[in-house]
């Protein structure tokens, strides 16, 4: 059957003894299935939910690039600082992320996918006897098969998997946990908190970050009328918190953030802002004003290890 495809090059190299043609469609369209998949994989593993379109609209930069790559006088286009400014274009248009740190910690995890799944799918290449060149810095597979692709994204997301639950494994309660102090009201209560990667929690008014505490470490500092409505067991009763805040002289300070996890979806959490939190050891201690503490009238750890949640923004 005749292959009705645009032929965007025809590499011939007789010193490496090889000749292939390069179809423009299938080099398009394997790429932004390829980068498709390791975007998809990066979103999962660094817990950054993003749409579709996003998605598809970072492999397409990525497939593009790739396409470049066998026109004329594009060379220049593939030095090594080239290759670092299109991953990070890649990410910024995939994930847009507002902080640098997140910027860094997705472009990591980026890396890490790619080089898994290049490595798992190089592997299967290699012992399939693809036919295979390298052109302008491009790894390219001609005729490449769709079970080769799929064989090599199961693979890659296996070896990720298992290196990222490692890594985590190896991240005991010792490393992640630190010590916190909440002043209010003139009064202070110290803590140990849980360094929580997937505390994302922000004050919907003023977006600051909050810090998820156990009722029963605040009951001292909180004014009565709030801690006889946590008491009771009654702070999902909005109208109660409601007149218990406006009864008190820190009503401006107090807040209900929505929430959708600790177990619970589409959840109010009652929040204060403090007079101060001061966050790590002696040496390494930080003190910060523009913070929301979250009340949780439950326990978060079962063995009282560590009795609240702080999110990166506050150890980074």
């Amino acid at each position: 059957m005749e292959k009705f495809s645009y032929i965007i090059a025809i590499v011939n190299s007789e010193a490496e003894g090889y000749k292939v043609t390069v179809y423009v469609d299938v080099l398009l369209l394997e790429n932004i299935a390829i980068n498709f998949i390791i975007l998809a994989v990066t979103s999962h593993f660094s817990r950054v939910k993003v749409s579709t379109v996003r998605l598809f609209l970072g492999a397409l930069i990525g497939a593009v690039y790739v396409v470049a790559a066998f026109l004329p006088g594009f060379e220049i286009y593939f030095t090594l600082i080239a290759k670092l400014f299109l991953s990070l274009a890649i990410i910024a248009v995939t994930f847009w992320p507002e902080k640098i740190k997140d910027f860094i910690r997705l472009t990591g995890v980026f890396y890490l996918v790619s080089f898994v799944f290049g490595g798992a799918a190089f592997g299967l290449f290699y012992f399939l006897e693809s036919e295979e060149m390298l052109y302008n810095g491009v790894f390219y597979i001609n005729n490449f098969p769709l079970r080769t692709l799929l064989l090599s994204s199961i693979i890659a997301y296996i070896v990720t998997r298992i290196s990222w639950d490692f890594v985590k494994s190896k991240m005991t309660k010792e490393n992640i946990m630190i010590p916190v102090s909440i002043k209010f009201r003139e009064k202070t209560v110290s803590i140990k908190a849980l360094i929580d990667t997937g505390n994302s929690l922000k004050d919907p008014i003023s977006n600051m970050p909050v810090v998820v505490v156990e009722y029963c470490v605040l009951k001292d500092i909180l004014p009565e009328e709030i801690s006889k409505v946590f008491s009771a067991g009654s702070e999902d009763n909005l109208d109660l918190v409601s007149q218990a805040v406006v009864n008190t002289n820190w009503a401006s300070r107090f807040r209900l953030i929505p929430f959708t996890s600790l177990g619970k979806e589409n959840g109010m959490l009652i929040g204060f802002k403090p007079d101060g939190v001061e966050v790590g050891e002696q040496d390494k201690k930080r003190d910060y004003q523009n913070v929301i503490v979250g009340i949780y009238n439950k326990k978060l750890s079962h063995d009282q290890s560590y009795k609240a949640l702080l999110g990166l923004d506050l150890v980074s």
